[in-house]
């Protein structure tokens, strides 16, 4: 015989666990409607689809956050009628849930920023910026959050009650229980059974041989890459990351065929090393979406940029250049080593130590001395240590500018003060140089100094006026520069760490939210003012300048040169590889070691129609070989630690 008192509490378990799943939909609900023109292509059919798959997820998800409510529950045990158990019991239940309530809602409302599901890099950029700012600077972060988003604050309330509601409605009020050694030996297999159903939840399957459940996963559901970050949910995403720090070997190709689909080792040929100063500038999420030049098809477009669209006029760039990352921790290595994010951010991998060919290190050996501006604190993010780690000599933070009354309350120094310290730096450094400097202001909350304001139109949203006060600010970078000696001799790279803010259908894809400029300027070569369609990425940064400068020693980079002739391609990871190439996006199933969606990006802007069946075997297999060595050679290549050659 049954104890009945037990069955009725695993009832109401599975209550809480349908109620927790309801709430989750309602969140994913939100996620949608907060973020709708991400997803512009999206009907009910699709939304329907959707939820369909998003099940698996929740429930795993669910089932992980509410484990130990789920063993205290399952124990056949006289303890089951103890109001301080059931109060225990209700108490993690409100509190658990709550967390993964707070994790769907804060990501409603971050994912315009990294245009994909929070993971446990952004729990260690966070604790990066509590070690280095002070603590009045996190205050106020926390602040300038809860002044822009209230609306979470009540949102939680109303979560909590409901929360409380659904535990209250769900305890086991009985004054008795009574456990006979049948009704007990029944309990215990029924409790077993369900265990065994709480780890099929927990896997996402009801296969065993097959591996737990991942977020490439949601792949399956998903008709375009950007639907999977609706398919999954933010406590999914966080656990499946938290420890995936380990690289997988790979065999796909032997070497020799490796180094045919994916040679490495460059080695450009030159008459001479001509030893011009590097200045590479990164700009806070300054997509191309901000470009006036980058944007000229679009009718009656103004863009927020008159400074750089002046300068592109002189430059190289092309209409198609993508970062390898979305977060600014992803643009360092990317840009200054050649080293794209993956499914991981590298720089807060196990890997970050390995010895890696920077282009600082490359060109001290030349002579060059070597320096990095960050008006953040020093020690942010990281940026001081990942520069150390790639070569660069000298790193100057705001601790280095010291005066705090220029400090912008939350990030660091003002645009306009740090450029012009970094042009009065510049000036007294020998030559020839190598320099980056990484801008602050272009970013939440989204401030300008107070003697710009009313300088600047409003636009669609608080971005434009930040956008703008940057683009003044590096005009005023290159006016006080200009009329030095060492200007004529020096080429400026421009690029932005990632993309932001999105108010255009052609920044709100898979491929747009990687949209970033890449501009080439040597004020004493007018030959490199060319304009070009063919597809670039930031890893090609750092082999496009060594083979400006005639360097011809062998080194080592994932990127191209982008003044050869070879076959332009850009490869980001956004839940999935994506492989940008000829006028295709190629997305990669890791689980099945296979392509399984090929979208036109031409044609198909929003990625919807999957033209897979219509591409010729010959170009399915061209790009399914071109992953497969990128990811066999960045995998086995971190794993032994050979991303660089040996003197």
């Amino acid at each position: 015989m049954i104890n009945s008192i037990y069955i009725k509490s695993i009832v109401k378990l599975v209550v809480r666990i349908s109620a927790i799943l309801i709430l989750y939909q309602f969140c994913r609900l939100l996620f949608f409607f907060y973020n709708l023109h991400y997803f512009p292509e999206i009907h009910l059919i699709d939304y329907l689809r959707i939820i369909q798959g998003s099940i698996r997820f929740d429930l795993s998800a669910i089932l992980y956050l509410n484990s130990i409510i789920i063993v205290l529950t399952l124990v056949p045990s006289r303890m089951l009628i103890k109001r301080w158990y059931q109060n225990v019991i209700s108490r993690l239940f409100i509190y658990c849930n709550l967390l993964g309530v707070l994790a769907n809602i804060v990501d409603v409302f971050y994912y315009p920023f990294s245009k994909r599901r929070m993971t446990n890099s952004f729990i260690d950029e966070f604790s990066s910026s509590l070690l280095y700012n002070e603590k009045k600077g996190i205050a106020r972060m926390a602040l300038e959050f809860c002044k822009d988003y209230w609306f979470v604050i009540p949102l939680l309330i109303i979560t909590f009650y409901i929360l409380s509601y659904i535990a209250k409605k769900t305890e086991i009020n009985e004054k008795k229980v009574a456990f006979t050694r049948g009704n007990l030996f029944s309990s215990f297999l029924i409790s077993t059974l369900c265990l065994t159903l709480v780890v099929f939840g927990l896997r996402g399957s009801f296969i065993m041989k097959n591996r737990p459940i991942t977020i490439s996963n949601a792949g399956v559901y998903a008709k375009n890459p950007s639907e999977i970050s609706l398919i999954i949910n933010t406590p999914f995403s966080l656990m499946r990351t938290w420890t995936v720090q380990e690289l997988e070997r790979k065999q796909y190709f032997t070497d020799s065929d490796l180094t045919n689909y994916m040679p490495i080792v460059k080695l450009y040929k030159g008459e001479g090393m001509t030893k011009k100063n590097i200045v590479v500038i990164i700009l806070e999420s300054m997509s191309t979406e901000y470009y006036g030049f980058y944007n000229q098809e679009l009718k009656d477009y103004k863009g927020y940029t008159p400074f750089l669209d002046s300068l592109i006029n002189h430059s190289y760039t092309s209409y198609n250049c993508f970062a390898n990352g979305t977060k600014s921790i992803d643009a360092i290595p990317s840009i200054l080593a050649s080293i794209p994010a993956t499914k991981f951010h590298f720089s807060l991998s196990k890997y970050c130590t390995n010895k890696i060919d920077g282009i600082g290190s490359i060109l001290k050996k030349e002579g060059y001395q070597t320096s990095f501006f960050h008006g953040a604190p020093n020690g942010s993010m990281g940026f001081e240590s990942m520069n150390n780690l790639l070569g660069i000599d000298k790193y100057y933070g705001m601790d280095d500018y010291n005066n705090n009354s220029d400090f912008d309350g939350v990030w660091g120094i003002w645009d306009d003060k740090f450029f012009a310290y970094c042009a009065d730096k510049l000036t007294n450094i020998e030559e020839p140089f190598f320099s980056g400097i990484f801008s602050c202001s272009s970013h939440h909350p989204f401030k300008i100094p107070k003697e710009f304001k009313n300088k600047f139109r409003k636009g669609k949203h608080p971005m434009h006026e930040c956008v703008q006060y940057s683009d003044y600010s590096l005009k005023l970078f290159f006016d006080k520069i200009k009329n030095e000696k060492w200007f004529d001799n020096t080429l400026f790279v421009i690029t932005a760490d990632h993309t932001n803010m999105s108010f255009e259908k052609k920044y709100q894809s898979a491929t747009g939210i990687f949209r970033v400029p890449i501009i080439f300027y040597d004020p004493s070569n007018n030959r490199l003012n060319q304009k070009s369609n063919k597809i670039i990425q930031q890893i090609d940064i750092m082999p496009s300048i060594l083979s400006y400068l005639n360097y011809n020693k062998p080194f080592i980079s994932l990127g191209n040169n982008i003044f050869d002739n070879n076959d332009g391609f850009a490869i980001n990871y956004n839940n999935g590889f994506l492989l940008i190439i000829d006028d295709k996006v190629v997305m990669y199933n890791e689980i099945k070691e296979r392509i399984d969606k090929i979208f036109n990006i031409t044609e198909d802007m929003s990625l919807k129609q999957n033209i897979l069946d219509n591409v010729e075997s010959k170009d399915i297999t061209k790009y399914e070989h071109k992953i497969q060595a990128f990811i066999q050679t960045y995998n086995n290549r971190m794993i032994n630690n050979t991303m660089h050659l040996e003197n």
